[in-house]
């Protein structure tokens, strides 16, 4: 037991040196520089304490008197900490003490004493100091106010932070830039996003597909306000850094979409040129500038295709393959999706397939040996449910010229002239476009009818005949007629 109690004390011992602590042991060397030819007037419970001007420095660092009418020790050292409380003072907005401390001497272009003499009569009336002023040696008031009102004017501007005028959103890719409405923006960092950053007053910002959160901070520098502190004397600050700050930001983003809305070319509208075609199915490619292959979508039932979630830039549309009955698209489209448009629809007028279909009606007229045009006879076209599609009439040549879209039709003969028969009807299959169809259909006359002779019965040799039987009937009949009257 006292061997394992002897190895933890040893451990400790051993570690102590990695022990980080705030306080340290008189390891700070405070010391100042007098200039006898300023007075500082402290006025305290109605008394003017007067002293010379002494600029204190704490490990060579500017450092400040925090409590005014105790004594300094001079070129001596103190212990330090971060921890105010450990220094004995009390009841002090610490932010504000560290505020002035660090827009005093020493801040950027504050290389007059002055800002020295400013933030130090700033702090010494936060300790109570009722009225403070500066003199030369003659008396002559040395005035700062100048100075100590653009330290107040820095402390108050600390926690204001940058403010935008963002839009509700923006889209994913887009770039821009934007002024601080404050103009604090110079004293800030970002944190979080390294698509955002800053140039002067000047906020840049590349919206991604991810989180468009960031955060802004006061420029830190790894430093904090410290305190030294010694038994019997006054307590030193120094300020090389006052406190961290921050605020945090989130920028909405959307993306863009492109839609394809194929219509029909030949009516400008949804309805298919041929009711075997269809605007469903035909497949559309999305591509960058350069070609590349992004989204392949297909048309619904409406004939529409949406590419989404697309950021900034510009794409371009092409037809991969048609649909049902249409021809495949040789127009490539370039579009640009943006903020302001953020929804594209492109249009895209589809050629259906088409046949010319020429029909040639002769009549087999083999008595001449030969075959003859045939004009005015009409023909029907229906679809294979039995409507009529159109409809038309041979010219002079015996010609009809039709051209019909995709699909599957019956040609019917609808007249024909008087002993000539009607043609079987014939299937036209449209499938492919740009085809020329020749039809030729040949009629042929009907045979005559046999015409039969009828005689009467024989009644005799004499030539009388048929004639004159006739005669005697005629006469028979009318001596019947008068013998009647």
């Amino acid at each position: 037991m006292k061997k394992r109690v002897l190895f933890v004390l040893l451990t400790m011992i051993m570690l102590l040196p990695f022990i980080k602590v705030n306080a340290g042991n008189m390891d700070s060397y405070i010391d100042w520089n007098l200039d006898r030819s300023i007075i500082a007037h402290q006025i305290r419970d109605g008394l003017d304490h007067t002293t010379r001007l002494a600029m204190i420095t704490a490990n060579g660092v500017t450092a400040y008197c925090i409590e005014p009418g105790v004594t300094a020790d001079k070129a001596s050292y103190y212990s330090s900490t971060t921890n105010i409380n450990e220094a004995n003072v009390k009841n002090v907005d610490e932010k504000k003490l560290s505020l002035i401390g660090y827009y005093g001497y020493g801040y950027k272009n504050h290389t007059d004493k002055k800002y020295y003499m400013a933030a130090q009569e700033l702090i010494w009336e936060m300790f109570g100091v009722t009225d403070a002023y500066w003199t030369d040696t003659s008396g002559n008031v040395i005035n700062i106010d100048t100075y100590k009102n653009e330290i107040l004017s820095l402390v108050s501007k600390y926690e204001v932070a940058p403010s935008f005028n963002f839009k509700d959103e923006y889209m994913v890719g887009d770039e821009f830039s934007i002024n601080d409405k404050n103009n604090v923006l110079e004293g800030y960092e970002v944190v979080g996003n390294d698509n955002v950053s800053i140039n002067g007053n000047s906020l840049k910002v590349k919206v991604t597909d991810g989180d468009n959160s960031f955060t802004l901070r006061r420029k830190e520098n790894g430093k904090s306000p410290k305190y030294f502190y010694k038994n019997g004397y006054q307590t030193i600050g120094s300020f090389e850094f006052a406190y961290n700050y921050e605020k945090s930001y989130s920028i909405d983003h959307f993306y863009g979409r492109i839609i394809v809305d194929k219509m029909d070319a030949d009516n400008k509208n949804k309805t298919p040129s041929s009711i075997y075609a269809s605007l469903e199915g035909a497949k559309y490619g999305l591509y960058d500038m350069q070609g590349n292959l992004l989204q392949t979508k297909e048309t619904n039932e409406d004939g529409v295709a949406v590419f989404d979630n697309l950021v900034k830039g510009n794409y371009k549309i092409k037809e991969i393959s048609p649909s049902k009955g249409y021809n495949t698209s040789k127009t490539i489209t370039e579009t640009f999706v943006g903020t302001s448009t953020k929804e594209v629809t492109i249009k895209s007028y589809e050629e259906i397939i088409k046949n010319k279909i020429v029909v040639t009606k002769v009549l087999d007229d083999p008595e001449n040996k030969e075959c003859t045009k045939e004009e005015g006879i009409l023909f029907g076209v229906y679809d294979m449910d039995d409507n009529l599609i159109t409809s038309a009439k041979t010219d002079e040549n015996g010609l009809i010229t039709l051209e019909l879209p995709y699909g599957k039709y019956v040609l019917k003969q609808e007249s024909t002239n008087i002993g000539v028969d009607i043609v079987k009807d014939r299937i036209i299959e449209i499938t492919e476009d740009g085809i020329t169809q020749n039809i030729t259909l040949v009629n042929h006359k009907l045979p005559k009818p046999e015409v039969k002779e009828e005689f009467l019965p024989e009644t005799g040799k004499s030539s009388f005949g048929l004639i004159g039987m006739l005669i005697t009937s005629f006469i028979f009949g009318f001596v019947y007629e008068k013998k009647r009257i």
